[in-house]
């Protein structure tokens, strides 16, 4: 089978897909399915189908299954077998799958070839109907990925179930960052308040939008934890201001401080701030030294983005 490389071969592969298929390219399509794919194409309709006449399978490595709403750079790898281009990854009765390609060939076997990405969860994953219910009371996400060939054959699915975290970050208002290496990086935000300089910032040094002294007073608005506190690495990589009532009307504004970078030359940073029913704004980025040398004082480091609630 005669395969297609590079870029190029992986767009051939797009346009080839629609009339094999009965389905198209849509970058707008992934803007309201379950997951986004960080290096792949979004097409329109499911992934879920009956297998064409090839035998190709794929075969995932995910790091972990545990998944949460709001979640982003979920790592995700495999390889595909044989002799075939590409993966499609979704969900079966979600409205776009991605197409994935996969061009370095496995050193294990010259037939396969291996695939690697990532994927954001939508923070409308907690009210899904494609969430399946198990009996220990957890939901399962059953994410399904299909081997495909140069002339747009699919091969049968090959499903890995994710667990959704019962104690996942979920809130009416969640504001994340989170980052892609063992480094000291911290959440800065501005909230809006009722006292004389119209607003509080929420970060290590006062963890809550409670304007009280004592930062643990109020429920919300609560930074749930300093990640890799001076370079004590805890390999979550990851912090959100939460809350679970009403948060308060006005603008917001999310800043990343790179208080270490542990050794690091640099690190990959996403910020993200959700409701249940919508994404209000994100960003990334790439820090490295230079960024390191601000004091590491209240709303300190680079603004991100800016967004108004309601």
């Amino acid at each position: 089978m005669k395969r297609v490389g590079g870029l190029l071969g992986i767009w051939s592969l797009c346009a080839l897909l629609a009339p094999a298929c009965q389905w198209s390219s849509d970058s707008s399509s992934g803007l309201t399915s379950l997951l986004r794919v960080q290096g792949g194409q979004a097409m329109r309709g499911s992934i879920a189908g009956p297998a064409d006449s090839i035998a190709a399978t794929a075969t995932p490595f995910p790091r972990e299954r545990t998944i949460y709403p709001g979640e982003t750079s979920k790592s995700l790898n495999g390889v595909v077998r044989p002799d075939v281009n590409a993966v499609a990854l979704g969900v079966a009765g979600d409205d776009a799958y991605w197409l994935v390609p996969a061009l370095t060939a496995d050193p294990t076997d010259p037939h396969s070839f291996k695939f690697t990405t990532s994927f954001s969860i939508s923070p409308a994953l907690a009210t899904s109907p494609l969430l399946q219910p198990n009996p220990d009371g957890t939901a399962t996400l059953p994410l399904s990925l299909r081997a495909v060939d140069s002339a747009g054959n699919f091969g049968s699915a090959t499903v890995q179930p994710l667990i959704m975290d019962p104690q996942g970050v979920a809130g009416t208002l969640v504001v994340s960052l989170d980052w892609d290496a063992p480094v000291d990086l911290d959440l800065h935000l501005q909230v809006p308040a009722e006292n004389a300089a119209g607003f509080v910032i929420v970060w290590a040094g006062a963890r809550s939008a409670d304007p009280h002294p004592n930062w643990d007073g109020g429920p919300d608005g609560v930074l749930d934890f300093d990640s890799n506190e001076n370079c004590q690495i805890d390999a979550r990589d990851r912090e959100n201001v939460v809350w679970t009532g009403q948060p308060p009307a006005g603008r917001y504004v999310v800043r990343v401080d790179a208080f270490s970078l542990c050794g690091q030359g640099s690190a990959a940073w996403h910020a993200l701030a959700y409701t249940p029913q919508a994404t209000l704004g994100e960003a990334s980025g790439v820090l490295t030294d230079p960024a390191t040398r601000e004091a590491p004082t209240e709303g300190a480091g680079i603004t991100a983005f800016e967004f108004n609630y309601p």
